[in-house]
């Protein structure tokens, strides 16, 4: 059952410019927490020794210390003003904030920054996995209507533009290695980010976070770094550095391959992929168990169910 706290705390403004700590959970200790920047077009984190331990009563904490300014003349309160947030429930990992009806009377961007700001400060605590938000007891929509859902710190990019009419939504169907490297997960996600910033790479900068679930991975090794990524007649090229040739032990080369392959083609953009190292076609032993240079067009055979994965298995015993 959902356990159900009753706090009135006030709050207006916040977010962007994210980095590193979402991914951490705390059941105490340090967390980061999201400030607005003093101009108004960003948030920066702040780390903050946290007093409570119990998940509902850092929750509390976090959210006041997101009402009081900090004590960094370059950041300011995340929460101000007449919204409230009325009522929280925690039910399975999910954290629902019921928000009075003047949240509603944010601004499209800071509203998105706000609720980024929110959901990348709450998620690392111990307990919660996502945030949905409720306005007046209704789900939160946005500017055209649709549902918002239950939002992660992967739901919103780790940089935005300073200008408030550069921030956009869309939707990505990405290709994600199983938890035995053997077949493809395919996982839609909505995020928001830079219209400047071209979706093919943001496709890219996706795989390589990878996803926040468990049944599966990134196939792209950690600490690879993207170099460029063009599109041309419906070609799109990837180039990567070296560090993407030491292959992520467990792996299929095919599920490397068509992990990147797929997801690039879910786009209207793009036919085939060529993938690059280091901006060279070709690459003595490389050991990835496909040839580099080649123009790839999709194939989803590899992209099973876990449940149709297991019953494969079960059937061959």
């Amino acid at each position: 059952m959902a356990k159900k706290l009753t706090v009135y705390v006030g709050i207006v403004a916040l977010l962007c410019s994210l980095f590193a700590g979402c991914g951490r959970k705390s059941t105490a200790g340090s967390i980061d927490i999201y400030y607005m920047n003093a101009l108004g077009d960003g948030i920066g984190a702040i780390s903050y020794e946290m007093e409570q331990t119990k998940t509902e009563d850092m929750v509390d904490e976090a959210l006041q210390r997101l009402a009081t300014d900090p004590d960094d003349v370059d950041f300011r309160k995340t929460i101000s003003g007449d919204v409230q947030v009325l009522e929280k429930q925690l039910d399975s990992g999910i954290l629902s904030l019921y928000f009075n009806r003047e949240y509603s009377d944010l601004s499209g961007y800071t509203e998105v920054l706000v609720r980024a700001a929110i959901v990348k400060t709450l998620v690392q605590i111990k307990g919660i996995d996502s945030v949905s938000f409720y306005v007046s007891g209704e789900p939160l929509q946005d500017s055209s209507g649709a549902l918002v859902g239950s939002m992660s710190a992967d739901t919103f990019i780790d940089d935005y533009g300073a200008e408030t009419d550069s921030l956009e939504k869309t939707r990505l169907t990405l290709y994600f290695a199983s938890a035995d490297g053997q077949s493809l997960v395919k996982k839609n996600m909505d995020v928001y980010y830079n219209k400047n910033v071209a979706r093919e790479r943001l496709v890219i900068d996706y795989l390589l976070k990878g996803p926040n679930t468990d049944d599966a991975k990134s196939v792209i090794p950690s600490g690879t770094k993207i170099l460029n990524v063009t599109v041309t007649d419906g070609v799109c090229y990837v180039s990567f550095d070296s560090t993407f040739l030491n292959a992520n032990a467990g792996i299929a080369s095919d599920v490397v391959l068509y992990s990147i392959v797929n997801s690039l083609t879910e786009l209207d953009t793009v036919n085939k992929v060529q993938i690059l190292v280091d901006g060279a076609s070709t690459m003595p032993q490389t050991g990835i168990g496909f040839k580099l240079g080649t123009s790839y067009e999709r194939d989803t055979s590899m992209a099973m169910k876990a449940t149709e994965r297991e019953a494969l298995v079960e059937g061959a015993d």
